[in-house]
């Protein structure tokens, strides 16, 4: 007997039958076998072949189809219940997003389940969501979206929300997609993890504390009932004391885990304590003394006792995810989490020390996705600002490490990221807008994806959706880096915004000396005051002495020749050399 391998993913499903079927087939068999028929050939394999789905069966009325994007699953039923209108047949279709299991036969599983049942509580030519389809296209299908309430759902242990559509028109196939938002969070619990403190002596085991903080950050926003602030807001806490409400009022949260550890020889202790920042009580705390192998271990144990501690309902998807995945090699988190502390800083020194650290983190786990994708991020970042001989092969390998790590994990969100940032380094811009919206379609509440998203977005031309997306990008992260910043005057100044461009690039130069005034000088040449253009250049020269226009010209993506020319000219007449 052959055994097939199974494999488990996230996945958007669509579920449909024809509605009182054998009824009519009761009635005229031989016709409604013709419309069913006629129904697959020129309506249903085209559209899912248009929208990149994949049939997984037909069954005797009805037909089961996944498909790589929420927003592809989505547009597709719409525009099937459209062109099936006019048949005699009425379908009922449901759209649901969740964990399935490939047997590489059938699919099965809780994403399965909910779409089913949600096309069973749809009415004979209806189309019926869940709440994280909508989460996810709410602001990206043109359509009307009636809150149906919670349903009992029969073999999910929780009920589902469930949405019903009123369409608009629906964008066609392959269009360039609309910037995401992130899922709503009223009704979320907000909760910061703090960096953990190192109490060793050793200082080289800063990365080690700081590796549980970052994987406890990644893994509790998998968690959709759970609101957690981003790393960098979360951090700027490192080595300060301060009260827990003050920390809860900064962040706006009202959860703050914190803890510390402390490494000797091959064991460690970590202490893990869950705050109430509004009343400053402790509502849990642990203490576990471990060998350094059973590291993950911990993690995981700390994650789901938050989780239980908070009342948080896990559905078994984001039960199946709350698992530390990135390796399971204890040298290779540790240069993992070593890199990505270099990987903070954006410079040239840091960046070869951060490809160093996940190259030979790679040497101990060759089969790590989010390796992978972290050092296709670095090799990108290192070609689009030419800090590498090569450029030409430092890409290619940008490339080819993004691409391995979505072979590994075709949900990979840093992966989409990084593939995007390659696309982008190749004009490609397009392509990279679509790549940059898979990543924020699988992590909505990564705000340094959604701040790249919109840099692409800019050099793509569409300001305006760039500024939206940036915008979220620093609601979500507070005490966001200073390069929010220069993105955010970027898009503004490509969106004829030219005074709060100026007000937020001057902003960013203030907080880092040199940075943003590039775009300074454009926006100030763009409103014809070149007597503050060329004050702004001179600063330019006085903090960056190394600049030139041909230096600088490299990066810039453009996808407008035209207007890359009037800005080389428009540097020149500031005074850049």
């Amino acid at each position: 007997m052959v055994h097939q391998s199974t494999e488990r993913r996230l996945a958007a499903v669509l579920a449909a039958d024809v509605a009182e079927y054998t009824r009519l087939m009761e009635q005229d068999s031989v016709g409604t076998v013709a419309a069913w028929q006629r129904a697959r050939d020129e309506s249903i394999d085209p559209a899912v072949a248009d929208y990149k789905g994949r049939i997984v069966k037909y069954t005797g009325d009805g037909f089961l189809v996944e498909f790589p994007t929420v927003q592809d699953a989505v547009e597709c039923a719409i525009r099937l219940r459209d062109e099936l209108e006019t048949s005699s047949l009425r379908f009922r279709m449901g759209v649901s997003l969740g964990d399935i299991i490939d047997d590489g036969q059938d699919i099965h599983g809780e994403g399965v389940n909910i779409a089913a049942r949600l096309e069973g509580l749809a009415e004979p030519g209806g189309l019926r969501i869940s709440g994280m389809v909508f989460d996810s296209v709410r602001n990206r299908v043109d359509a009307q979206f009636v809150d149906l309430g919670e349903k009992e759902v029969k073999h999910v242990s929780q009920p589902v929300r469930v949405y019903a559509l009123q369409t608009g028109a629906v964008p066609a196939p392959g269009s360039v997609p609309e910037p995401t938002a992130p899922s709503s969070t009223a009704d979320a619990t907000s909760i910061a993890v703090l960096p953990f403190k190192n109490l060793s002596n050793d200082p080289e085991q800063d990365f080690l504390s700081d590796g549980i903080t970052e994987d406890l950050i990644t893994t509790l926003s998998q968690v959709g009932q759970l609101s957690v602030s981003a790393r960098n807001s979360a951090f700027a806490f490192q080595g300060k004391t301060a009260p827990m409400k003050e920390v809860g009022q900064t962040l706006n949260v009202d959860y703050v885990v914190s803890g510390s550890l402390r490494k000797s020889g091959d064991r460690i202790r970590v202490t893990a304590q869950l705050t109430d920042t509004r009343s400053e009580t402790n509502l849990w705390a642990e203490r576990f003394d471990r060998q350094i192998e059973d590291l993950f271990a911990v993690q995981d144990e700390i994650v789901l006792t938050i989780a239980t501690a908070l009342q948080v309902r896990l559905t078994e998807g984001e039960q199946a995810k709350l698992r530390y995945t990135t390796t399971d090699n204890v040298d290779a988190w540790a240069l993992f989490t070593q890199g990505l502390s270099h990987f903070r800083t954006v410079s040239a020194d840091t960046y070869r020390q951060a490809r160093e650290c996940f190259e030979r983190a790679l040497s101990y786990d060759p089969d790590s996705a989010q390796i992978h994708a972290m050092l296709a991020c670095v090799l990108a970042i290192d070609g689009r600002f030419y800090w590498t001989k090569d450029r030409d092969a430092t890409l290619s390998g940008a490339e080819t490490h993004a691409r391995q790590a979505l072979e590994l994990d075709p949900n990979n969100p840093d992966a989409w990221g990084a593939l995007g940032y390659w696309h982008m380094c190749h004009c490609r811009l397009k392509d990279s807008v679509e790549a940059y919206s898979k990543a924020v379609d699988l992590a909505p509440r990564h705000a340094d994806l959604r701040a790249l998203f919109a840099l692409a977005l800019t050099f793509a031309e569409r300001p305006e959706d760039a500024i939206r997306e940036v915008r979220t990008a620093i609601k979500l992260n507070p005490l966001h880096p200073g390069w929010y910043g220069g993105i955010l005057g970027h898009a503004l100044r490509y969106g004829n915004h030219l005074e709060e461009a100026i007000e937020t690039l001057a902003d960013y130069h203030k907080r880092h000396a040199g940075f943003g005034l590039v775009d300074m000088v454009l926006t100030y040449a763009d409103m014809d005051s070149w007597e503050e253009a060329q004050t702004s250049a001179r600063a330019l020269l006085e903090a960056r002495p190394e600049f030139t226009i041909e230096a600088w010209a490299l990066t810039q993506n453009c996808s407008d020749p035209d207007r890359l020319a009037r800005d080389r000219a428009s540097l020149e007449k500031a005074g850049l050399p």
